[in-house]
């Protein structure tokens, strides 16, 4: 019965939120950061047992995928600007409440800051990509409901999907807000043997997740 709860609570949970003020979306242009230190990857040795990365699974898988979500991004718009992680190193980390249950950390600009690019361009707009979680079957209430985030997962056998979760908040770099932000899920079905194109076309989805959750979450 338990179990029912939590499941019928899962399928509720409100996994975004918007700023009144977010009014349009990022289209054709986009300041993104985040694509460096924001991967971490689950169940490594599952993964080592079936990827060509040897003993540093963890760091080659972990950059094998920002790599193919930053190609993805240049993909979906015109001009890119990829700003280093090291621009929000003195930033706090601050928690952002989704749903009665959910929160999300990531670190966010001081008020009064403006991040500005290496070329001196001052972006008006900034994805920030707070962490994404790569694993097999995943569920995001399991990271940011914090009354399961203590529960132990169970490493299955049987692997149905590769998924990622993703959290980020798109930050309006002139007025200091969060304009919106959500935790994504995505999973995608393992048919075969797990490839390289597998996690590459995971990544692609992970970044169409997002650009449709912008889009749908203006106000």
């Amino acid at each position: 019965m338990a179990a029912l709860l939590f499941t019928g609570c899962a399928d509720s949970y409100q996994w975004s939120q918007s700023h009144p003020a977010y009014k349009r979306a990022p289209y054709g242009e986009l300041a993104v950061t985040g694509l460096q230190k924001a991967f971490v990857l689950t169940r490594t040795k599952w993964f080592a047992n079936r990827l060509d990365f040897g003993d540093s699974t963890q760091v080659k898988a972990t950059e094998f995928c920002a790599k193919a979500m930053e190609k993805e991004f240049h993909g979906g718009y015109t001009k890119l600007l990829v700003l280093p992680d090291s621009v929000l190193d003195n930033a706090p980390e601050e928690s952002q409440k989704l749903d009665a249950r959910i929160f999300m950390k990531g670190r966010l600009p001081e008020q009064g800051v403006t991040i500005t690019a290496p070329d001196g361009s001052v972006p008006p707009q900034i994805l920030l990509i707070h962490e994404v979680i790569v694993g097999t079957d995943l569920k995001r209430e399991n990271f940011f409901d914090y009354a399961l985030i203590h529960n132990e997962t169970e490493e299955r056998r049987d692997v149905k999907s590769i998924s990622a979760i993703v959290s980020y908040t798109l930050w309006d770099n002139i007025k200091q807000r969060s304009l919106f932000s959500a935790v994504d899920e995505i999973q995608h079905p393992l048919t075969f043997k797990l490839t390289l194109t597998d996690l590459e076309q995971l990544m692609r989805q992970t970044v169409q997740q997002i650009r449709k959750n912008m889009y749908q979450g203006v106000k």
